[in-house]
């Protein structure tokens, strides 16, 4: 079943608030940082794939393989993701600089890849949808990126607009027409204060609706997925994406696909 979690901007780095052990997620866990203050992390991937993005403030992250990037960011809204790719079985270091906000989102990998800075200038925007449902989409890892399950990006609303529309999913193994990846949703709103909408999340066995917040947490494990806000405000959300095989294929509703 689908969980909300408000995930509170406290001090400290809060690993994996979700995980498989506490939701119907099978691969995905998130984590989450906020400081004030500059505060150096010291972490094992083990077993898992990571990849951190910076939402705000300034970060660097070095592995033992020597792989390194400085991170700055003014916030989601005005810059594109500053973001990193850590390997399994690797060490890592992150100075986190003055008020810093990042999340973290990691799943077990069989395969080992290489870590990797992904650079603001290397991601593309790219324009989604239609009348009052358009939006600007950053893919960080696409599922050609070299890794194992994690697929990641970062969406941006129009001012009132709605976005996973028309309501797709992609929660059975039945490709080329749909592929099986579970998903989970960070939100964000501007203006911070007064911002809000909903997620609507159904299929033939659920029908789930919640209300969303700035730090809201949505995970998705099967089902439609779609996504409203309220007039004169923008919605922010990254989203991850984890399944056994790479490939991925949304699947839309159909009563919906004369919107597509």
């Amino acid at each position: 079943m689908a969980l909300r979690l408000n995930v509170l901007k406290k001090d400290g780095f809060q690993k994996k608030l979700i995980s498989p052990e506490n939701s119907d997620l099978k691969y995905l866990s998130f984590s989450y940082y906020f400081g004030l203050n500059k505060r150096t992390i010291e972490e094992y991937t083990a077993n898992q794939e990571w990849l951190w993005v910076l939402l705000s403030g300034k970060m660097e992250i070095r592995t033992n393989s020597g792989i390194s990037g400085m991170m700055q960011r003014k916030n989601v809204f005005e810059e594109k993701p500053a973001s990193f790719y850590i390997s399994p079985e690797s060490y890592y270091t992150i100075e986190m600089g003055e008020e810093t906000e990042a999340i973290a989102v990691s799943a077990p990998a069989e395969s080992d890849f290489t870590s990797l800075f992904i650079r603001p200038d290397s991601i593309k925007k790219a324009r989604a949808g239609k009348l009052n449902y358009q939006r600007s989409i950053f893919d960080i890892m696409t599922q050609e990126f070299p890794a194992s399950k994690i697929i990641a990006g970062e969406t941006i609303h129009d001012v009132g607009h709605w976005s996973c529309f028309p309501p797709h999913k992609h929660d059975c193994d039945n490709m080329p027409e749909e592929s099986k990846h579970e998903e989970l949703y960070f939100f964000k709103f501007e203006p911070e204060k007064t911002g809000f909408g909903m997620i609507r999340i159904y299929d033939e066995t659920q029908d789930i609706a919640f209300p969303i917040l700035t730090n809201d947490l949505i995970t998705i494990p099967r089902g439609y997925h779609p996504v409203g806000v309220i007039p004169e405000h923008k919605l922010y959300y990254f989203w991850a994406l984890a399944g056994e095989k790479r490939q991925f294929q949304r699947h839309t509703h159909p009563d919906y696909l004369k919107y597509e």
